[in-house]
């Protein structure tokens, strides 16, 4: 059987370029951090960072929302253990020009809900985004408070 000796010099090539991008190109990816230099760890804070959820009284939940991000009104809702959404009444939204949603009320620095006939438990799920156009994934949090 005959080899084709001709392709050898050429798979070399090939293989050398593959690994000095490997090993040159590495150390690069890793200097702009883990979605590339507009989205560097600096800028983008971690969900339970940018959105703080407290419950000050039975029947009040806070989130505390990081400069830089904001909260969708509408994709903040609070369930009990069932899974019904309970009705809350909340703070002044602001609208937003949503660029994939359209007019859209959220909240920047503070949300301040009150909830009707608040029960023991409550779920929270809410869904925020930062504005270097990061969008978190919807968030839960499961609240309860002993009267």
């Amino acid at each position: 059987m005959q080899y084709d000796n001709g392709r050898k010099p050429v798979q070399r090539v090939i293989s050398s370029f593959i690994v000095a991008v490997c090993v040159f190109g590495a150390p690069l990816v890793e200097s702009q951090g883990s979605f590339g230099s507009s989205f560097g760890a600096p800028d983008l804070l971690a969900p339970e960072q940018a959105f703080i959820v407290s419950q000050p009284q039975a029947d009040v939940i806070e989130i505390a929302i990081a400069d830089g991000t904001y909260l969708y009104d509408e994709r903040t809702i609070v369930q009990n253990d069932t899974g019904d959404i309970l009705e809350t009444t909340r703070s002044a939204s602001e609208m937003y020009d949503d660029p994939l949603l359209g007019p859209t009320a959220i909240h920047k620095k503070r949300l301040r809900m009150t909830v009707s006939s608040a029960p023991n438990l409550m779920i929270l799920t809410y869904q925020g985004c930062a504005d270097i156009g990061f969008c978190y994934p919807p968030q839960q949090t499961e609240l309860s408070f002993s009267r």
